[in-house]
């Protein structure tokens, strides 16, 4: 499971599984719709409080999954659970969403991700409080919180990361295809992921800070990314970002963009193709 204990198992063979993260809660999505199911969180406890009273209250199977530091294991403070759950939320590691077959016969009618964030994009949009600069909150920037991810995570000055790739920038080179068919380990390939060749810029204490990312934590995001994309769809909420990445990838793989002018400005790219929609992703 990505993001989990195999993370942790970290060295000179492996990062950690490639496979996709299993979430029992949203593997029961695919069945054939009869369970009651919910992944809630701490972090809004009205949802978390009304999903068991309706749960409890379905005429029929109850499933409830919920997010849960273990404080030791995952290297936070005791008094950070509340805050943890926020988070792993906001990035889309834990997504919130209900599903209720009372609501109707269709995902659209039945499957409600209200809670989260920003539910319409890719990812959460925040300001920087230092500088009021928009940034994407990815499921990397969670994992800058837990000590645990410490192994996928380097810290690196301003200059250094100018010679890297930004998570936003690499995000639109690649697919969870791209992983599955390993095509994210061909140096020739547009998907290619340096190991500790793509970095984040967040701010900690009131300070901008960067790390340089494992391979396996950009892939952590691509796969979340998908899941929640996969939850969208669900919900009848249409992501357009994925649509834009889509008809962009289509572009570079037939030689209408070449590569060069891609990684040069993929993320602008995508944000020509939103009308700026994203200002995380016009500023990028």
């Amino acid at each position: 499971m990505l993001g989990g204990n195999d993370m942790n198992v970290f060295g000179a063979a492996t990062q950690g599984k490639n496979t996709e993260k299993k979430t029992v809660a949203e593997t029961f999505l695919a069945g054939h719709g009869s369970p009651f199911v919910a992944q809630v969180s701490m972090a809004n406890a009205p949802k978390l409080y009304r999903a068991i009273l309706d749960g409890l209250e379905y005429r029929g199977t109850m499933f409830i999954q919920a997010f849960t530091t273990c404080q030791p294991e995952h290297g936070v403070p005791d008094d950070m659970a509340l805050f943890q759950a926020q988070r792993v939320r906001d990035s889309r590691g834990v997504p919130e969403f209900v599903f209720d077959p009372r609501k109707g016969e269709s995902y659209t009618e039945a499957l409600d991700v209200t809670g989260n964030p920003s539910k319409e994009l890719d990812w959460y949009e925040t300001k920087l409080k230092s500088t009021g600069e928009t940034m994407r909150y990815t499921v990397a920037h969670w994992c800058t919180t837990e000590a645990r991810f410490r192994n996928h995570l380097k810290k690196i000055k301003p200059e250094q990361a100018e010679k890297l790739i930004s998570i936003d920038n690499m995000l639109v080179r690649i697919t969870q295809q791209d992983v599955v068919y390993r095509r994210y380990l061909l140096p020739e390939h547009r998907s290619f992921i340096p190991d500790f060749g793509v970095y984040i810029k967040y701010e900690e204490n009131g300070k901008i800070e960067y790390r340089a990312l494992s391979r396996q934590l950009v892939m952590f995001c691509v796969e979340r990314r998908k899941a929640w994309r996969m939850l969208q769809s669900r919900a009848g909420i249409v992501n357009k970002e994925y649509l834009a990445q889509k008809a962009i990838l289509a572009d570079v793989d037939a030689g209408k963009i070449s590569k060069e002018e891609f990684f040069a400005h993929a993320h602008e790219m995508l944000a020509e193709k939103l009308g700026q929609a994203s200002p995380a992703l016009a500023k990028a």
